[in-house]
């Protein structure tokens, strides 16, 4: 693979630098000393007669002086000058493998579409506000009225705002507690956690009492006027259901409050 040719280029090198300096590290000192060949044999002494002074006599066969020596230049200096230089080479080309490797590493690319807490925390206010706005009493009201005239064949009393209102209501709540739902899951702390649950309570609790106000609403419009006692118990429930949606309405208004703290 790709991605593995750097360390493999890297290891190769310091193998071969590894080499070359054991073999910089094993040269002989003793490789300047002058081959044997270069005595002088016994067969060039002169005769006695003509023995030459003791001055031009050659030197003893323990071999010739190293001519090329430099002065103050040994063989242990120029052995550790090469060591370093290898080293150096080495550190060289480390950096310059690790510099490809890392120009040819793939950035990661954050996912520009995906969502966060504050996403879904304010999706999930606005819807909760529009459901707020819409349930009301009014409505509940209509709602009963439309229910026993399309029942009674009756006109159709229902208004042009109130009908588009109710239309949206059911995917205006699937919005709103998909988003919060998601928001609760991604909250930072276990208090905005909460206020986000309490938001979606207050959004059942205020649709169910709408739905209650609305039956008690149709069951007074269905009760016979001649039944005066019948009349009375159906605005009395009328009258307790009505009571129960501003009680719960309210409770939604506060949780509002609450969840508009943590936008």
């Amino acid at each position: 693979m790709k991605t593995h040719r750097p360390t493999w280029l890297l290891a190769t090198v310091l193998f071969a630098l590894s080499l070359a300096a054991c073999d910089a590290i094993d040269l002989p000192v003793e490789s300047t000393d002058a081959p044997p060949a270069t005595e002088a044999p016994e067969t060039t002494e002169a005769p006695e007669t003509t023995e030459a002074p003791e001055t031009t006599e050659a030197p003893p066969g323990d071999g010739a002086p190293p001519a090329t020596e430099v002065p103050g230049e040994s063989e242990d200096d120029t052995n550790w000058a090469l060591i370093i230089g290898l080293f150096l080479l080495a550190f060289l080309l480390v950096g310059l493998v690790i510099g490809r490797s890392r120009k040819g590493a793939a950035v990661p690319v954050p996912v520009s579409g995906e969502k966060t807490f504050k996403d879904y925390i304010r999706d999930g206010y606005s819807e909760a506000r529009w459901l707020f706005d819409g349930l009301t009493d009014e409505l509940a009201i209509w709602r009963g009225n439309a229910l026993y005239d399309s029942r009674t064949e009756a006109d159709d009393s229902a208004g042009t705002a109130m009908l588009a209102t109710w239309s949206q209501l059911d995917q205006r709540m699937n919005q709103a507690t998909d988003r919060l739902y998601r928001a609760e899951a991604a909250a930072p702390d276990q208090n905005t956690a909460q206020t986000v649950r309490a938001t979606i309570s207050a959004l059942g609790e205020t649709r169910a009492a709408v739905d209650a106000r609305a039956e008690a609403r149709f069951n007074t419009r269905q009760t016979e006027t001649t039944d005066q006692m019948a009349l009375a118990e159906a605005g009395e429930r009328e009258r307790l259901s009505s009571t129960n949606l501003g009680e719960t309405r309210q409770r939604h208004n506060d949780a509002l409050l609450a969840l508009s703290a943590v936008i």
